[in-house]
Formats: C-alpha cells, sequence, structure tokens
C-alpha cells in the first residue's frame, strides 16, 4: 500500500494581455537602449515615428514600432525621461488595463490599443514633424475605454502626480481630452505628443462607443427618432394625419408663407396628400 498526498490540478491560466504588452514595452526599451548605446541615434531614425521615415524612406513599419520605443539618447536626462516615459505608461495600462481586458475582451483590447496608437501618430505626424516615441497613444485609448466603460466609478487620482483627488473615472477621460487640446494648440506643450494623446484618446472613446458601452450616439438617437416618428405617421389615418401634422404646417404657411417650410414639413405635406389620394380613391372591381 502505498501513502501520499493526491496530486492537485490547478487550472490553466493564461497570461493576460496587458502583462504581455507590459512585458513587451519594457523589453523593447530596454533593447533600444542596448543597441543605442552601441550605434547612437539608429534605434529612433528606424523605428520611431516620423514624416522623414514615412513620406522619405517609407519605413511604414514606424507606425506600430514607435510605441515600443522609450526616451532618446543614452545619456543622464535621455534615460531619466525614457524611464519616467516608460514607467507612467506601464503604471496606467497597469491599473486601467485589466478592466478594459475583462469587460471587452482581448481581441477588441488589442483593437483599441494598437489602432489608437496608429491613429494618434498619424494625427501627430499629419500636422508636426515632432519625431514620435512611446505607448502614450495607446495607453490614452485603453485609458478613455475605461472612463466609457465605467464612467461612474470613483477613483483616487494623483494631481500632478502628488495630490490624491478623488473624482469619478469619467473626468479623467475628459480632462485627458481636453488637456491634450489645450497643449497641442498653446506653446505650453513642449516636445511632446500631445495630438497622438489626443487621436489615441478619441479612438479608444469611439471604438467602445461603438462597442455599445456609454449609450448610443447623438445621429444614432436623431435617426432613431426620426424612424420612430416616420413609423408613428405612417400608422395614422388621413383625419388624425390632417388634425396632428397638416393643420400646423397651414397655420406657418399663413403665417410665414410657404417659403418658409423646412424639407421636413414639405415631406409631411406630400405624406398628406397621399394618404387623401388613397382615402377618395375608388375601389377597383375585376
Amino acid at each position: 500500500m502505498e501513502f501520499g498526498s493526491p496530486a492537485i490540478s490547478r487550472p490553466y491560466r493564461k497570461v493576460s494581455v496587458v502583462t504581455l504588452l507590459i512585458v513587451l514595452n519594457v523589453a523593447v526599451t530596454l533593447l533600444q537602449w542596448s543597441v543605442d548605446f552601441l550605434v547612437p541615434g539608429w534605434p529612433e531614425s528606424v523605428f520611431a515615428l516620423s514624416r522623414e521615415g514615412i513620406v522619405t524612406d517609407h519605413y511604414y513599419w514606424q507606425f506600430l514600432t514607435y510605441m515600443f520605443l522609450h526616451g532618446g539618447s543614452v545619456s543622464e536626462t535621455g534615460l531619466f525621461m525614457g524611464v519616467l516615459h516608460l514607467g507612467l505608461n506601464c503604471l496606467a495600462l497597469y491599473f486601467v488595463g485589466p478592466e478594459v481586458e475583462i469587460v471587452c475582451g482581448p481581441k477588441h483590447f488589442l483593437g483599441i490599443y494598437f489602432l489608437g496608437g496608429f491613429l494618434g501618430g498619424l494625427l501627430q505626424l499629419t500636422f508636426t514633424s515632432v519625431q514620435l516615441m512611446g505607448a502614450s497613444a495607446g495607453v490614452c485609448a485603453i485609458l478613455l475605454a475605461f472612463t466609457t466603460m465605467l464612467p461612474e466609478l470613483e477613483i483616487t487620482a494623483l494631481l500632478y502626480f502628488v495630490i490624491p483627488v478623488r473624482m469619478r473615472a469619467k473626468w479623467i477621460g475628459r480632462a485627458v481630452i481636453l488637456t491634450s487640446i489645450f497643449f497641442a494648440i498653446t506653446p505650453f506643450g513642449g516636445n511632446i505628443g500631445h495630438l497622438a494623446h489626443l487621436g489615441g484618446a478619441l479612438t479608444g472613446w469611439f471604438y467602445t462607443r461603438r462597442l455599445g458601452f456609454g449609450g448610443p450616439f447623438w445621429f444614432q438617437r436623431l435617426w432613431r427618432e426620426r424612424r420612430r416618428l416616420r413609423e408613428r405617421q405612417e400608422r395614422m389615418g388621413p383625419t388624425e394625419f390632417i388634425s396632428q401634422e397638416i393643420d400646423p404646417i397651414l397655420d406657418k404657411i399663413a403665417r410665414e408663407g410657404i417659403q418658409s417650410l423646412t424639407r421636413s414639413e414639405r415631406h409631411i405635406l406630400e405624406m398628406g396628400r397621399e394618404k387623401i389620394a388613397k382615402k377618395t380613391t375608388p375601389p377597383q372591381f375585376h
């Protein structure tokens, strides 16, 4: 007889997309700094996003690779800014990324992240000649996805990275968009891709709204209201239609003249004419 503890089966757990992105950002940035130490400036010239790289050299991969580079030269200032930039992006992904991945799934998470990075980089490239590096556009897309999915969630944000402020998530999303616009159109932005942040943030907001979070867009609400109105008008009989729809238009013509009618009002008159014509048309016998 043999004695021993039975083997405990543990469920297999996949590594999250958030974890993979954080590891990939750190690994590629370390590789960038190592190569930059041996061949100064080469990683940035080939893999950072720039107008020259896209238009002149046709390095179209820069739309993807720039999202994994951080910092510039391997000087003390460059390394400090690179570590700070990388750290802030990874922290933002760590805190808000898991919620977005759980709610919308890994496929849509990656769609938000990389589409935000691509469109953010494209917006920056269209209006400026700044060489762009960093995951910030994709991170802003994920952040806006988070604030759109959970707008009323109360969280504590660090104002200027020091002062804790309690606020609802939706206000953080709005602050990201407004500050990006402010620094993009004023001379206070420095050498930072604020348009990339804005493009990523708007992409995350729009993508998440398309997934059904945050309610319908204004044009969707307008289309639905018009469709309901049209269906109600089609169900009306001639007498009810004339009373509710035609008479107010006739009163307007008497006050302001027929030239004051809108296209919608002219369409209602045409509908009324058709309803009356159907009512007065004698039945056909075969």
